[in-house]
């Protein structure tokens, strides 16, 4: 994930998790629900974040509380997106988590 614009810290946590966990359910959710959270076209059901561990749970909510209270700009939903859509292009059997 390139560094500009700089992230929140709750959204950097979600994108170093699926960057060290491509290949996982638990990282497909959480690319559903960044890209939900940085594109209108994209919608996620917040409740599935129950499936998630306690402390992935956590850093949705954080991540979900920043988009709603503070916002993203719009290069940071932009960059989110835009990596976002790479990672679940490359679907959950990619061999290569971190691309």
């Amino acid at each position: 994930m390139p560094s500009q614009p700089e992230l929140p810290l709750s959204a950097a946590r979600l994108v170093d998790h699926v960057d060290a966990h491509g290949a996982t359910e638990e990282a497909m959710l959480l690319l559903e629900i960044v890209l939900a959270s940085s594109h209108p076209d994209f919608v996620t059901s917040l409740a599935s974040a129950r499936l998630l561990p306690l402390e992935l749970r956590e850093a949705v909510c954080d991540f979900v509380r920043y988009v709603l209270m503070e916002g993203l700009t719009a290069s940071q939903q932009q960059s989110l997106f835009s990596w976002a859509q790479r990672k679940m292009l490359a679907g959950p059997g990619s061999a290569q988590p971190n691309s």
